[in-house]
């Protein structure tokens, strides 16, 4: 993996790395700005199959309308996100005619059904949350254009939204205080697994 695609020192407040710090473990941060749930699929999924050494993957899967498509031309994944809609014709392409959003949120229970197996297989510790701060993702169901499509039935790896949301004081960007709650909370349940 191109070093650049690791941010190799997290900021200092950044609840990965408090709980790096924390725990006195090397912390591997491939955070992006805009980055997708494929993104973090993809990337996991190369990490794990080149690792190993057993580890401890912790995941926070962002909001699932973000994806990413391979430009040929480019040679490398491009990002596509809806605020680019107006700037991006991939974007705008991607959309208009292929977005699904019961699909984009069956999409990512696959995503954690699959990082958890597979871990668990390889004997890899997991811990999965969603992303701090949403209140739009309704992990009972949602309905969209009067279809009803249930979210919930996910591993024992993933974590209380709920409890996420409390520990950074429901801010999308937590303060330093609220990186700190929620990296010792993770650390505790890191510790109770092993």
């Amino acid at each position: 993996m191109p070093d650049k695609l690791i941010y190799h020192k997290p900021s200092k407040k950044s609840w990965p790395f408090v709980m790096g710090d924390i725990l006195g473990y090397e912390v591997e941060n491939y955070g992006w700005s805009g980055g997708s749930n494929d993104r973090i699929f993809r990337m996991l999924f190369e990490h794990i199959f080149n690792n190993d050494t057993k580890s401890t993957y912790v995941v926070q899967w962002t909001f699932p309308h973000r994806t990413e498509v391979w430009s040929e031309e480019n040679q490398y994944y491009i990002g596509l996100v809806p605020t680019l809609i107006d700037s991006h014709i991939d974007c705008k392409r991607y959309y208009k005619h292929y977005y699904d959003e019961i699909d984009t949120r069956n999409k990512l229970r696959r995503f954690i059904w699959s990082v958890d197996s597979v871990c668990k297989q390889l004997g890899h510790e997991i811990i999965q949350f969603m992303p701090i701060g949403v209140e739009d993702l309704n992990w009972d169901g949602v309905q969209v254009d009067n279809k009803f499509t249930p979210l919930n039935n996910l591993p024992d790896s993933f974590l209380d939204t709920n409890t996420i949301r409390e520990k950074v004081n429901y801010k999308i960007h937590p303060t330093e205080d609220g990186h700190r709650e929620l990296a010792k909370y993770i650390v505790k349940i890191v510790e109770n697994n092993t």
